[in-house]
């Protein structure tokens, strides 16, 4: 796909200055960038979306509008030329590769957009509920797409699983400080639910937090990367138990992640 045009932005889509160099700013030759088609034109032309640039694009392949499509930069200058991946599109199934990077570049794209809500020094967050958080949404369409996107990716994911017990979930919400965060729920053999929700924080790493439940009663592990917080953040969850965890007179135990489990619980349950 060859972008075309570096001028001023005439397009009637709002927004100044020079949309090709805009794109320039904001990323850099073999990074995989996700847009979505706004409006096909003649010659096979279309006006697409990427991180909030609006640009004139030659298309190889039509398709319909308002599809969700990969790219990779191949080239930025003279011209921003980028190659469409296969299976990024919403319409594409693609493979469980296809699918799993689909959704680490919409969960990037929203999470670039997302933590200035977060971070912003006026209204601090550091956590928030799912009403605040869909609030946030409410007032951003830009953000609403984006959070939209990563949730389809999600139940691209879901769609890749084997034995159809478990589940993909996108809750950053539960993180909202964090980065890469998922969540998988399934129904285990013995009738228990488990969830595990995992998340990449700035100071304590990879981090999962795993559920157990059954008949009215949950049980918890945590487990960090990095070590150095586990005992302040023992004693802050020690006067916060739950009343329904299973061991209510011994807090969640904080362990160390094993190595095995770095590379996250999409590879393990996808990549098994």
């Amino acid at each position: 796909m060859r972008i075309r045009g570096s001028g001023k932005d005439t397009s009637g889509f709002g927004g100044s200055g020079s949309r090709s160099d805009s794109f320039r700013r904001k990323h850099h030759l073999k990074k995989k960038v996700r847009g979505v088609l706004l409006k096909n034109v003649e010659d096979n032309m279309a006006w697409v979306e990427i991180d909030g640039d609006r640009l004139l694009a030659q298309l190889e392949v039509i398709h319909p509008e308002g599809t969700r499509l990969t790219f990779v930069i191949e080239q930025l200058s003279p011209n921003i030329v980028l190659k469409e991946l296969k299976g990024g599109g919403r319409q594409g199934g693609g493979g469980v590769l296809d699918r799993a990077n689909a959704f680490d570049s919409a969960r990037a794209l929203f999470e670039a957009r997302f933590i200035s809500f977060i971070q912003d020094p006026d209204t601090p967050r550091p956590c928030i509920t799912s009403g605040d958080f869909f609030t946030i949404l409410a007032g951003s369409r830009e953000l609403l797409a984006r959070y939209a996107d990563a949730v389809r990716c999600a139940d691209g994911l879901t769609e890749s699983l084997d034995d159809g017990r478990g589940r993909f979930l996108y809750q950053p919400w539960l993180a909202p400080g964090s980065r890469r965060q998922v969540t998988f729920v399934r129904k285990t053999p013995e009738g228990l639910t488990e969830a595990v929700v995992e998340f990449d924080h700035p100071s304590m790493g990879l981090v999962r937090a795993e559920f157990l439940h059954k008949n009215d009663r949950v049980a918890c592990k945590l487990k960090m990367q990095h070590m150095a917080h586990a005992e302040p953040l023992t004693r802050y969850l020690a006067s916060r138990v739950h009343p329904n965890l299973a061991a209510q007179a011994d807090p969640p135990h904080i362990t160390k992640l094993p190595q095995r489990c770095h590379g996250g619980v999409i590879a393990e349950h996808l990549f098994r």
